[in-house]
């Protein structure tokens, strides 16, 4: 038997359901998930489809800022793609297609388990035929791991935590701050590979490599290399001159035999293209065009450049990486030195922006588990399942269900408030207030009416609107198990006190009540965020509690209050185990539910990239 809040049960024999979850973590490496969980994570476990049009990887997770890389990293003749993510991950995604038509599956979320920070980039720095990595240290230096790796064993190596380079007679460590992604490149053709930075004035920073190709010593050379600045070509107003976090690709773009330069800048929604009119061995890189692409991004864009098509051309895969949770990861073919755009998703999953929150239930009564999705969009993304209760199967019908909208950041909670047989919504919202949709339709057809967009609860004998500092996160739940929903309440707090609101049911099934009966019903610890959920996790009867942050992962609090009382402070005691999905991103949205209906719960975990991963209870 399924050890959910409460159990599921077809909405004509309804009595209530708690099935909405959040929380906060970073991604698995693979899809085992964590070692010797009983939960395998599952990138696409039934179909998907979007509208009718498949989508490839569901549970993969969602790409907010992606910054990609193409390389042939397995060595089989095909280029695998990389994508480095906001929350410090780097997807590697194996090319399993061919020369004319790439396939990307993924292989590892976190390649070699290692954290990137906010920028990475790959380079053979010690001439053994194999890519090392770099990356941001999060201190403003550079980690380099050599590739260790054999056959299908990948590994890395930490092998300095610091790049240096000499500098006015002495060795400093490079510095990239945050966000600044630098590029390797044998700008005079000696066999070795240099390092450039785009620095904060827009100039290109030059350190030449006077090892070899196996053994790196860089030498700083100039700060402003061949006159490369990153500024519009017409003359701006100083006060409106802005140069900001930089990305540096050189690639041989035009078939010469020497290495060109694609400069992208935080402030540039196009990209800066700098042609090399000298030589292999001796570069002369002008300003071409700051507006390279065929439209206009967010900003920040990193291109990345290979032959996908086998043309013997290079085609774009390029990244936006400011401002940029939908359409920014994208495909351009490249038809004859004229870049085309053919997508902008190049890779297939649910994504719905920024802050998936699940919420599930069976929400048209056929006897099968739907899905809504919430989001910084303040809309609901409605998936309903036209599989079974066994075998779903998921298609996005709108992302507007019902017509709802909650203003910003809505977090659904599926519960029968009013006790009439069919489900309603509970809705928090960035105001910090928490919106009841009333079902006004039946079971089989939601008819959403906005009752009150602000729930109210008494405290100390007054009628008060409920209203926290920011992103309420509503989970309605029986937590004293007397047969009335109560409700806990996450909230963000500016000052970095958030905690956990416990209001009691005390009024009637169908009359609900809410009595505040704690504001801190956890130990009080500095958290932004409190994203809660309701959940017998041991299966002893009590509902214990999982809490989400802004970075804490997914937090556990074991109920040791007697049956039939309140847990509090003293009684909800931190527990080491292992959430499911704990490590999947920022921001996590946990619901715990039997989707597939072989009793016991699976786990859909909503991320702050937009996406959902999925994990099958084995």
């Amino acid at each position: 038997m399924s050890r959910s809040v409460m159990k599921i049960i077809s909405v004509a024999a309804l009595s209530f359901l708690l099935v909405f979850i959040a929380c906060n973590g970073d991604k698995p490496t693979g899809p085992g998930g964590n070692p010797g969980s009983p939960y395998q994570k599952e990138w696409a476990p039934w179909s998907v489809t979007h509208g009718g049009v498949p989508v490839d990887w569901p549970y993969l997770g969602g790409f907010n800022n992606p910054k990609p890389s193409l390389l042939d990293f397995d060595k089989d003749g095909l280029t695998d793609l990389f994508v480095g993510q906001a929350d410090g991950s780097l997807l590697f995604l194996q090319n399993t297609g061919s020369v004319f038509d790439p396939k990307w599956t993924p292989v590892q979320e976190r390649l070699g388990g290692i954290d990137i920070g906010t920028w990475h980039t790959f380079a053979d720095i010690d001439g053994d035929s194999d890519f090392d990595l770099f990356c941001d240290s999060r201190m403003a230096t550079i980690n380099y791991y050599r590739n260790i790796s054999s056959g299908q064993n990948i590994r890395f190596q930490l092998k300095e935590t610091a790049l240096t380079s000499v500098k006015n007679g002495g060795d400093s460590a490079l510095q990239t701050g945050l966000n600044n992604t630098p590029g390797f490149a044998d700008i005079d053709r000696d066999g070795d590979l240099d390092y450039f930075f785009g620095a904060l004035s827009g100039k290109l920073e030059f350190h030449r490599n006077v090892g070899d190709s196996a053994i790196h010593s860089f030498e700083f050379i100039t700060d402003y290399y061949d006159s490369v600045l990153a500024f519009p070509i017409i003359k701006l107003a100083l006060s409106e001159e802005r140069h900001g976090f930089s990305y540096i690709n050189f690639t041989d773009s035009d078939g010469d035999f020497d290495l060109d330069l694609f400069f992208g800048d935080i402030f540039n929604r196009n990209l800066y293209f700098f042609r090399n009119d000298g030589t292999a061995e001796s570069s002369d890189l002008n300003l071409i065009t700051e507006d390279y692409l065929p439209f206009t991004t967010s900003g920040f864009n990193h291109p990345v450049f290979a032959d996908l098509d086998g043309d013997s051309d290079r085609d774009m895969i390029l990244g936006v990486a400011q401002a940029a949770d939908l359409d920014n990861l994208r495909f351009l073919r490249n038809e004859s030195g004229l870049f085309a755009e053919e997508t902008r998703n190049l890779i297939s999953q649910i994504d719905i922006g920024t802050s998936a929150m699940p919420a599930l239930g069976d929400l048209n009564n056929d006897g099968d588990i739907d899905m809504l999705l919430g989001g910084s969009s303040g809309q609901l993304s409605y998936y309903e399942n036209i599989g079974s209760a066994a075998v779903p199967a998921f298609d996005k019908v709108t992302d507007l269900f019902g017509g709802i909208d909650v203003g910003s950041y809505s977090a659904p909670a599926v519960i029968n408030w009013d006790n009439d047989n069919d489900f309603d919504l509970l809705i928090g919202n960035s105001f910090g207030r928490i919106e009841y949709w009333r079902n006004d339709g039946d079971a089989t057809n939601f008819v959403a009416i906005l009752a009150t967009n602000q729930l109210a609860a008494f405290v100390s004998d007054t009628l008060r609107p409920i209203k926290v500092d920011n992103l309420a996160v509503p989970c309605p739940a029986d937590l004293n198990g007397d047969g009335l929903i109560d409700l806990v309440l996450g909230e963000w707090d500016f000052n970095g006190l958030a905690n956990v609101l416990l209001y009691q049911n005390t009024g009637s099934i169908g009359n609900p009540i809410l009595t505040l009966v704690n504001n801190r019903l956890i130990k009080r610890e500095v958290r932004d965020f409190t994203i809660p959920v309701v959940y017998d996790w041991d299966g002893d009867g009590r509902q214990d509690l999982i809490v989400g942050g802004r970075d804490a992962g997914l937090t556990l609090f074991k109920n040791t209050a007697p049956v039939g009382q309140f847990p509090d402070s003293l009684t909800l005691v931190k527990s080491t185990d292992i959430i499911p999905g704990a490590d999947a991103g920022h921001y996590l949205a946990i619901a715990f539910l039997d989707i597939d209906n072989d009793g016991d719960d699976d786990v859909l975990v909503g991320e702050e990239s937009g996406g959902l991963n999925f994990y099958r209870r084995r």
